[in-house]
């Protein structure tokens, strides 16, 4: 009786899977996921791919990473090989967090690297070739273990010979970074051109170079920039980059600088802090471009909005005096003080300590700014000094003379002028006082 119930179930979850593989091939997703996530919990392992995979690129169901890692890890350890490669993949995804499953109770979910490993060795040892061409790139990174180069060159071997464009990228960065002993420019060559005719676009960026600076072959700039123009075309970041620098070397005037200015632009729209910073410079002080304040700022607060310390504190210095073509905004400039202090910017510090003792650009904050000059006391800030005194002699409830009087003392032995005139000046207003 047992081995009937078996034999029934067996079916029941064999025709489920076929039901939905059938639904999957027409598109109907829902159907689909729907069948084959009954057959994957009835053990099928081709299910458990199938769902794996739907759960990953959310296809007829929420897409939930850590469903999808179930299921791959599950079918693998199961034997079942494409689950294997799958399972590596899935376990190099790092989101900051996981899709919420039916409890409502997000999780981190992290970065496997070791595991990861695991997989794409077993697939790679099973004949899958994605998972060689995916055993490699770990082995020759030293993701999820030690480098080992030469296994790498193992692994790519298979994939290379079937066509695998990742497997021959990786093949030719090998070659090309000296990974295996001896840098070969000229090996490497033909396996990033492989590689970028199938469209990689890391592969035109490494072949360009190549091409730009002959290395293992003959210089040939027209080639290296329709390869670098692809790839940047695509929004290969590295691509726009050396696209801008090459055009806007300042060694070759005569190169198009508008079109350089057009990718070093497009650049910073992407949010790189450098390239934000060189328009601003070149918009300031017209380099290329006809001089341009507003563009200038523009690129300045992008800049620091993507984290440029130094940038943040020169948005609060303009900010604060206007620029000389605005009225002064206190408040914003407070604002960019913070964050350029949040960021360890000592000088923004002492001016937010100042801001906040006196109550510029809102409240007074007496705890608030003596902890601020503090910090910057004990990062080395000299300026802090003398400001931590002012705040200690003037604006301390109840003021603190020998506090002050420490601190000013200790940027005295510094060599700081404005501590001993601080110094100087308190002392002759106690001698006064006394007498």
């Amino acid at each position: 009786m047992t081995s009937l119930l078996n034999f029934v179930r067996g079916f029941s979850v064999t025709r489920a899977y076929h039901f939905g593989m059938k639904k999957l091939a027409n598109g109907h997703m829902p159907l689909a996921a729907a069948a084959l996530k009954r057959a994957a919990k009835g053990g099928h392992v081709g299910a458990c791919y199938e769902m794996a995979r739907l759960y990953e690129m959310g296809r007829g169901v929420i897409c939930d990473l850590e469903q999808a890692r179930h299921l791959a890890q599950f079918a693998a350890d199961a034997g079942h090989v494409p689950s294997m490669s799958l399972a590596a993949r899935l376990f190099l995804i790092s989101p900051e967090r996981r899709h919420p499953t039916s409890h409502n109770a997000p999780m981190e979910l992290f970065c496997e690297p070791e595991l990861a490993r695991h997989y794409a060795l077993l697939a790679h040892h099973h004949g899958n070739v994605d998972g060689s061409a995916l055993a490699g790139y770990l082995l020759a990174s030293g993701i999820g273990g030690d480098v080992d180069a030469q296994t790498a060159l193992t692994c790519y071997e298979p994939a290379v010979k079937v066509g695998h464009v990742r497997a021959f990228l990786g093949m030719g960065t090998l070659y090309a970074g000296g990974h295996l002993g001896v840098v070969d420019y000229a090996r490497a060559l033909p396996y990033f051109k492989y590689a970028a005719a199938a469209s990689n676009n890391t592969a035109r960026h490494y072949l360009a170079l190549q091409f730009l600076k002959g290395l293992g072959t003959d210089v040939d700039e027209e080639r290296a920039l329709r390869l670098l123009s692809a790839a940047a075309a695509k929004g290969y970041r590295a691509s726009i980059e050396e696209l801008a620098a090459y055009y806007l070397d300042e060694a070759y005037p005569e190169r198009d600088r508008l079109r350089g200015m057009r990718w070093l632009t497009a650049l910073g729209r992407m949010g790189d802090q450098k390239a934000c910073r060189e328009l601003e410079r070149r918009y300031r002080n017209g380099i290329d471009v006809p001089v341009n304040g507003i563009e200038a700022v523009t690129w300045l607060e992008k800049a620091a909005l993507k984290g440029d310390v130094a940038a943040q504190f020169q948005m609060a210095v303009l900010a604060a005096t206007g620029g000389g073509e605005a009225e002064p905004d206190y408040a914003q400039a407070k604002l960019w003080f913070e964050m350029a202090s949040d960021n360890g910017h000592t000088i923004a510090m002492v001016n937010l300590g100042r801001f906040r003792m006196k109550g510029v650009g809102g409240h007074i904050d007496l705890e608030g700014a003596r902890e601020i000059l503090e910090i910057a006391v004990e990062a080395g800030e000299m300026a802090a000094y003398a400001v931590l005194g002012e705040f200690y002699a003037f604006y301390a409830e109840p003021a603190d003379m020998i506090a002050a009087q420490d601190i000013l003392m200790h940027g005295v032995e510094r060599d700081d002028p404005v501590c001993r005139n601080l110094l100087l000046q308190l002392q002759d207003e106690l001698a006064t006082k006394v007498a």
